[in-house]
């Protein structure tokens, strides 16, 4: 009797606890290139440095396609049972002094 009692709890408490992750806002990380960031990039230590010391993002790395530099940043999105929707409506244009970051996963 106990033991079905313990399981009944452990099943309970896990179904409880995959609900409230699936119910949690989604954050995923965002990119955007760094245009103050000249020549190729060769140090991820570097373009960090400069994301951040420019307010751009919380770091940043080296994109070895182009030798550019990525910042990083969080992008907050609204997870529904639908699937993830941007907080802002993907009809708005973004502001003008801020270009569109892309979304990695």
């Amino acid at each position: 009797m106990a033991s079905n009692k313990k399981v009944v709890v452990l099943g309970l408490f896990a179904l409880a606890l995959f609900l409230v992750a699936h119910c949690a806002e989604a954050v995923h990380i965002c990119t955007m290139r760094n245009k103050f960031f000249h020549g190729p990039c060769m140090s991820n230590k570097n373009c960090a440095a400069s994301c951040i010391q420019n307010g751009i993002g919380g770091g940043g790395y080296c994109s070895s396609w182009r030798q550019t530099c990525r910042c990083t940043l969080h992008c907050w999105r609204k997870t529904t049972l639908a699937g993830i929707e941007p907080t802002q409506g993907e009809d708005e244009p973004a502001p003008l002094d801020m270009p569109r970051t892309e979304v990695s996963n």
